[in-house]
């Protein structure tokens, strides 16, 4: 099992985010689904033997939406050094 997050493109409201998390969720080899409005984005845990980021994605489109195939989470992987530099740069800027 692999969890990666998505981003998911053209949802407006809690009803699109409803039909994208019924899309994925009904696909064989997906476990768990989280589809967020604010990020646009959904943290998918599936199995990467029985199912593909793009086979995730076509389920998507025929809800009529979209999402990126690259998983979020590399992207990510420098969370923590931007949070260092926005501390520090908050910090100067308040005087700490």
């Amino acid at each position: 099992m692999v969890k990666q997050s998505f981003a998911v493109k053209n949802m407006m409201c809690a009803m699109c985010v409803a039909h994208v998390r019924k899309a994925i969720e009904s696909l064989e080899g997906v476990k768990d689904v989280n589809v967020n409005l604010a990020s646009n984005s959904a943290l998918i845990e599936y199995d990467e033997s029985k199912i593909s980021p793009a086979k995730i994605k076509e389920a998507v489109v025929a809800a009529g939406y979209d999402m990126d195939t690259t998983p979020l989470s590399a992207a990510s992987d420098n969370s923590e050094d931007e949070k260092k530099k926005s501390r520090g740069f908050l910090g100067k800027l308040l005087g700490r």
